[in-house]
C-alpha cells in the first residue's frame, strides 16, 4: 500500500472517530447533563421553585426577561413516585414585545431530582414560515425544522455556559 493510501486511511478513521465523540458528547449533554442542570436538591414538593430556577436560565439564554407566570400546574402520580410540573411563563422580548415560554419539567424517580423535559418560546416569530403554502417547499422546510432543533440545542448550551460561570446567578429570585 502506497504512504498516501495509509494516510488518507488513517486520516477518515481519525475524523469518524472525532465525528463518533462529537455524538457522544451531544447525546450526553442533552439526556444527562442538560435536562438536570441547577435543579439537584429542590425537592419533589417543591416544583415551584424548579419551574422558577429552570424558567429563569432557559429564557435568559433566548435573550427573554421572565416575568410572571400566566399559569403553573403539577400533578404528583399516585402510584410510581413520578410528578410533573407545567406551565406558560410571560416574558419580555428585547424588544419590548411580549412572548410566552412553555415548560414542561418531570420528577426522575431513579436520579431523585427534577428534570427539564421539553421547553420552548411559545409562537416564535419564525414558526409564521411553517403555515405557507408553496415557500419554502419540502425541503425548505425540512431544513427550517433541523435549524430550529440546532437553535434550541444552542441555547442549552447558552444556558450551560451561564450556569457555568455563575451557578448562583440562575437562583436570585426576581428580574
Amino acid at each position: 500500500m502506497s504512504r498516501a493510501g495509509k494516510a488518507v486511511r488513517v486520516s477518515l478513521w481519525g475524523g469518524l472517530g472525532l465525528l463518533v465523540l462529537a455524538v457522544a458528547a451531544l447525546l450526553w449533554f442533552g439526556v444527562w447533563h442538560y435536562p438536570a442542570l441547577g435543579l439537584a436538591g429542590i425537592p419533589k414538593d417543591d416544583p415551584g421553585r424548579a419551574m422558577d430556577l429552570a424558567v429563569r436560565g432557559m429564557t435568559a439564554a433566548d435573550g427573554l426577561a421572565f416575568e410572571d407566570w400566566d399559569f403553573r400546574k403539577f400533578r404528583a402520580v399516585a402510584r410510581g413516585g413520578e410528578a410533573y410540573a407545567w406551565g406558560a411563563a410571560r416574558c419580555r422580548a428585547a424588544d419590548g414585545s411580549t412572548a410566552f415560554y412553555w415548560v414542561y419539567l418531570e420528577w426522575s424517580k431513579k436520579r431523585g431530582q427534577w428534570l427539564r423535559n421539553y421547553s420552548l418560546e411559545l409562537a416564535a416569530p419564525d414558526d409564521e414560515i411553517y403555515f405557507t403554502r408553496t415557500f419554502p417547499g419540502q425541503f425548505g422546510r425540512a431544513g427550517l425544522a433541523l435549524g430550529k432543533l440546532l437553535g434550541q440545542l444552542a441555547s442549552h448550551v447558552r444556558e450551560a455556559w451561564a450556569w457555568a460561570r455563575n451557578p448562583q446567578g440562575l437562583q436570585t429570585p426576581g428580574l
